[in-house]
């Protein structure tokens, strides 16, 4: 059972709330960063791709135009203009245009005689695209809607019979710019899918990253000064990780040690004390009985031992509540529930009549539970005392106890004043009152619902309370009912 969640000394206030959290900072770096990665060398391949159809042209283009110099090499007579039977490639026609050493064209294929192309001899490897306007009608082409056609262009000079002859060749490009447009699109397929992939797994693997912060977080945040002997568990890398988890397991060694010296310190001066407080009740219980006396000075000692009186009756609850929180220690058997309230009801009947205030109640013929009586009988002695002090003339207090599952509910409710929403969680810390003072005039020291806090967590409890201004308060106490759940504590 977690007891101690509402507790608003315990919180832990949420930095990260509104802010980027560490996990998803760093699937946004790695997906970031892969993007990058992925953008440079998808540039790198869209340039090599790009490249690549340019390079098979001019290769195709270089093996046409040896094909027509090994034709002309194989001519008899030299060459002239106008010699069309010398040059027949029975694949795909192409552009071909031959020059001789004077630049004079001696042949021309069908394609070229549609399409005039211009002559650059200067250019690095003799390879240029050149752009031309065709009629959209012309069936050759498939120009997409356009009348623009684009041509891969190769000039090779070839020495044949000892002449130079220039041989220009040419190809259409319809597809290239169909193909560039498909690598774009692919490419960009590519990055979308490999960037949603790289966020899943960089996701998955940033939580496993987070997992030991995420599990140290939340143990600290369980650690408050009920269980600050829990610790940390150190992982088997020496890491970061592992770093964190030992100063923090050294700070909670110093906050615990610090923790019970205090509250040893606390217990010793309560113990100390007991001996000098008792004196003065004796001397001023002795002095009130007294009759020579002035009768100013007898109400001044009757005003002053009443004094003592709370003083003495916050020691021994500081005491009690110190050795709970010091020794932890109970006396755990089995008892039952339903007697210990009717006898301590019993034991405030005569209050209740004198305040005319009305008891109802609600318990089972018999109902066992595991625990310390004593405790137990303090706790509910403190509730039920608050039932009556803080009532009204005439008022009501309804106790009621039942089984819930494998716990035990006992419940207290009275009418009076109320509390208000903003106190209503911090009633259980100590030394805190509503209202200054009222709790001064009824002698409360805001020290009685600390120390029922205490006494169920002890029995591995829960405590809550409830309230609505000016009709009534009700404070529930659950505790586990088998004695399994509890383990003998001598700390």
């Amino acid at each position: 059972m977690q007891h101690h969640s509402d507790d608003p000394g315990l919180r832990v206030y949420d930095q990260g709330r509104g802010l980027m959290k560490i996990r998803n900072r760093i699937t946004l770096w790695v997906t970031v960063a892969g993007l990058l990665t992925s953008l440079v060398f998808s540039f790198v391949v869209f340039l090599e791709m790009r490249e690549q159809p340019f390079k098979i042209l001019d290769s195709e283009l270089e093996t046409m135009a040896a094909a027509v110099a090994a034709r002309l090499a194989r001519a008899q007579s030299p060459l002239e203009a106008g010699l069309p039977d010398i040059i027949s490639i029975p694949e795909e026609p192409g552009w071909i245009k031959v020059y001789d050493q004077d630049l004079r064209p001696i042949y021309q294929s069908e394609l070229s005689e549609i399409v005039a192309l211009p002559f650059y001899r200067n250019k690095r490897d003799g390879a240029y695209t050149v752009i031309v306007h065709i009629p959209e009608s012309s069936p050759r082409f498939r120009q997409g809607g356009s009348d623009e056609v684009s041509f891969r262009v190769r000039v090779l000079a070839k020495a044949i019979a000892g002449k130079k002859y220039w041989i220009q060749t040419a190809r259409p490009m319809e597809k290239l710019e169909e193909e560039i447009s498909d690598l774009v699109t692919a490419i960009c397929i590519g990055l979308a899918v490999s960037t949603a992939l790289l966020l899943c797994v960089s996701y998955v693997l940033a939580g496993r990253i987070v997992r030991p912060i995420a599990a140290i977080n939340r143990l600290a945040r369980e650690i408050n000064e009920t269980t600050l002997e829990t610790r940390i568990p150190l992982g088997k890398s020496r890491d970061e990780i592992f770093e964190l988890s030992t100063c923090l397991n050294q700070m909670f060694d110093r906050l615990h040690f610090s923790f019970i010296r205090q509250k040893q310190y606390l217990a010793d001066a309560s113990h100390e004390l007991r001996s000098p407080i008792a004196i003065l009740r004796l001397f001023f219980e002795e002095a009130a009985q007294r009759r020579d006396l002035p009768e100013s000075f007898q109400q001044q000692l009757n005003v002053q031992g009443n004094n003592v009186l709370r003083m003495d009756r916050l020691v021994k609850t500081l005491l009690e509540l110190s050795v709970l929180e010091v020794k932890a220690s109970l006396v755990l058997k089995p008892f039952c529930v339903t007697d210990l309230v009717r006898s301590i009801l019993e034991d405030f009947s005569p209050l209740m009549e004198r305040a005319n205030i009305r008891l109802e109640t609600d318990l089972p013929k018999k109902l066992n539970i595991s625990g310390d009586t004593d405790s137990i009988r303090r706790a509910l002695i403190n509730i039920l005392d608050n039932a009556v002090r803080y009532n009204v003339e005439g008022g009501r207090i309804k106790v009621v106890v039942e089984q819930k599952d494998s716990a035990v509910c006992i419940s207290f409710e009275n009418t009076g004043p109320g509390i208000p929403k903003d106190d209503l969680k911090k009633v259980f810390d100590q030394f805190y009152r509503v209202e200054k003072s009222r709790s001064s005039h009824y002698g409360g020291a805001g020290l009685g619902l600390a120390l029922v806090r205490e006494i169920v967590w002890l029995h591995h409890g829960e405590v809550s309370i409830a309230s609505e201004i000016g009709n009534w308060t009700r404070i529930d106490i659950l505790l586990p009912q088998q004695s399994e759940f509890f383990v003998d504590q001598n700390l």
